[in-house]
């Protein structure tokens, strides 16, 4: 039976590779590092990855889902073009049942309704409904309905998605990675961060139904976030104000004043528009700020852990090398031992001679 050498390291041969905290740091030394900072990326980069992932995810489609997406593209395109064509007498035919709908003592509910209603997932027409209650009640009776209409629905859909349809919410999730990073940076700025999500211009019914597997979010402070956010309403309120003006007066006004009415409309969409990007931004950077240092917290725990397992290995080498050792020293102790005697015998038999 051949002898195991010492030090032969056959027991165990450790990866070449580095441990994890040492990968670690040494990246995030590079990464703060003024040389390794990226540029960031110009529109026209922006726009090709844009339009590459917009053909990647049309490729992995069905061809029946093609076919849905194709028509609803289409009927959206359409029905932009007549609005801008026949929006005078789109308004004209709106303003009577605005006008019937305000006499009714209870007519306030029907907005309210479709304000709570779209606050499930995944319907739409959110923002139809609030415009709705500014141009069937003005500006800023229409606001308090959608608002509370926003805060009941929203809150009611967040119980619903987290208790009955909890694993539906978890796929909304899982399809868009937005609310994956905001998921793992909520722990750390909570209401603040949470505020600043409902206040981006995210799909409302759909944001409702992901915050909802936010495990850190309870329903009190979602209630009280989207309480927070309800004032960027106004603008839209305000916008469907200024329609039912535009169609109620429409033949008084001169066409400078026509001018003026859509000018502050589109003035409106602008600045909300921009408001809800300068906030996305805003809450985007924080949260990849927030989700890099949760990653490489992660990242050292888990080096920490691999860091013990070599040293564990390691004593465990040492102890058998001990064990072979103190074997090797044991096996010439014998041989001399043995040597000796054979030495002794010798002589004595020599003397008998």
């Amino acid at each position: 039976m051949s002898e195991i050498p010492r030090h032969s390291r056959a027991l165990y041969t450790p990866s070449t590779r580095p441990p994890a905290w040492t990968r670690s740091r040494s990246a995030s030394i590079a990464s703060s590092s003024p040389s390794a900072k990226p540029t960031p990326p110009s529109a026209l980069v922006r726009g090709q990855k844009l339009l590459r992932w917009a053909r990647k995810r049309f490729h992995s489609l069905t061809l029946l889902q093609r076919i849905v997406l194709i028509f609803c593209l289409l009927l959206s395109a359409t029905i932009g073009i007549l609005t801008l064509i026949f929006h005078t007498q789109i308004l004209a035919a709106l303003l009577p049942i605005s006008t019937k709908l305000r006499s009714l003592p209870a007519g306030w509910m029907v907005i309210f309704t479709l304000c709570f209603i779209s606050a499930f997932p995944p319907m739409i027409g959110y923002s139809t409904s609030v415009t709705l209650a500014g141009f069937v009640y003005g500006f800023p009776n229409g606001w308090y309905i959608v608002a509370a209409g926003t805060v009941i629905g929203s809150t009611t859909a967040f119980v619903a998605c987290r208790h009955l349809f909890k694993n539906f919410s978890q796929r909304l999730v899982a399809t868009d990675r937005r609310f994956e990073a905001l998921s793992l940076t909520l722990k750390h700025d909570g209401l603040k961060l949470l505020c600043a999500i409902r206040l981006c211009p995210l799909p409302y019914s759909i944001s409702n139904g992901a915050v909802s597997t936010f495990p850190t979010v309870t329903p009190a402070a979602f209630a009280f976030a989207t309480a927070v956010a309800t004032p960027k309403l106004l603008i839209h309120t305000w916008i469907g104000h200024r329609l039912a003006v535009l169609a109620a007066e429409d033949e008084k006004m001169d066409k400078k004043t026509k001018m003026v009415n859509y000018g502050t409309i589109v003035a409106g969409l602008v600045l909300g528009a921009v408001t809800g990007w300068v906030i996305w931004r805003r809450t985007m950077k924080r949260a990849a700020m927030l989700e890099a240092t949760e990653r490489e917290r992660l990242s050292q725990e888990q080096g920490l852990l691999q860091g013990q397992e070599y040293q564990d290995v390691g004593e465990e080498e040492r102890g058998l090398e001990a064990i072979l050792g103190g074997d090797e020293s044991g096996s010439e102790d014998e041989g001399r031992t043995l040597g000796m005697t054979e030495r002794g015998v010798a002589e004595g038999v020599k003397d008998l001679v």
